[in-house]
């Protein structure tokens, strides 16, 4: 696997980044403070803060178990046809399905010492869960990098790998985490609050905050590698991006689904708006002009609802 260490790409930076920053240990944090503060949220409030980290817990294990098949199909790309060194980017792969699996570690120790449980079913199942996509999906996405491998047929590879990119940089973690972390952030901040503190699952926050660290750096090499294969095939936005974020952009950002919320205060309207404009970041990244339909997401929203 050599490197051209005079021409490293922004995934081999993003692979350095990683050695510095990804090195934290879930074991690290004591979480005798977070299990109390636990006790004192209402059972509605666990309720609702579990169907998020439900989501969490069993997405970071969905991507651990699926992100393999993405390197293989970049080690079958041809290389020199490509605007992107593969190997590169197949070594910041093998550093990201480490961060899965620790990331995993760390949901699961939680759920186990703070929440009691190690069963997410009553929160994916019992109407917590957030509408719309689901991680599951990702196997669906495995199968078909798998399927597009064996075909040899190099531009169905290239569409395989953006659409696998996009449904997991692109929307998982770019989208879904991401409003994940917003709800985390209004609803701990308004436990504390009620609570008359300035802080409430301390440990809890500072671990987030290295997920949200990890997940930051595969959101940029998630949008840098979707970009490089428009560059290599132009038609990919139209054939692929653009309808997979027309049903994105149908199913959450446009689908008016209540949501049961014991937390006084939480403001859903102000994480829409951020989300919406996490969707346009990934587009200006890849390029705007790149895009027919979806150049404009507030746009897009905006009309969409003018006309229901």
């Amino acid at each position: 696997m050599p490197i051209e260490y005079s021409n490293r790409e922004k995934s081999y930076e993003l692979y350095r980044k990683g050695k510095q920053e990804g090195t934290w240990d879930p074991d690290h944090y004591d979480l005798e403070d977070d299990k109390e503060d636990w006790e004192q949220f209402s059972e509605a409030e666990q309720n609702r803060f579990l169907a998020t980290c439900a989501g969490f817990y069993d997405g970071e294990e969905d991507v651990t178990r699926t992100l393999a098949p993405y390197m293989m199909a970049l080690d079958a790309l041809d290389n020199d046809e490509m605007p992107f060194d593969t190997v590169q980017e197949e070594m910041y792969l093998a550093q990201q399905v480490y961060e899965e699996a620790k990331h995993t570690d760390l949901f699961s120790r939680y759920f186990e010492e703070v929440f009691g449980t190690q069963n997410t079913d009553p929160y994916r199942e019992g109407g917590y869960q957030e509408h719309g996509y689901s991680t599951d999906n990702l196997y669906d996405t495995a199968d078909e990098l798998l399927a597009a491998i064996n075909s040899g047929d190099q531009q169905e590879l290239v569409y395989s790998l953006g659409e696998a990119y996009l449904n997991y940089m692109g929307i998982v973690e770019a989208q879904l985490a991401r409003s994940g972390y917003l709800s985390f952030d209004q609803m701990i901040d308004l436990k504390a609050k009620e609570m008359g503190r300035d802080i409430v699952l301390e440990s809890f926050q500072e671990s987030i905050g290295k997920v949200r660290q990890d997940e930051t750096r595969h959101i940029e090499n998630g949008r840098w590698v979707m970009k490089q294969l428009a560059i290599a095939e132009p038609d990919i936005v139209q054939d692929v991006y653009e309808p997979r974020i027309e049903e994105y952009v149908e199913n959450r950002l446009l689908a008016d689904v209540p949501m049961e919320m014991p937390f006084e205060g939480y403001d859903q309207a102000k994480i829409g708006k951020q989300t919406t404009q996490y969707l346009q970041d990934t587009i200006d990244y890849i390029g705007r002009e790149r895009f027919e339909e979806y150049s404009d997401v507030r746009q897009v929203v905006q009309t969409a609802r003018a006309a229901d």
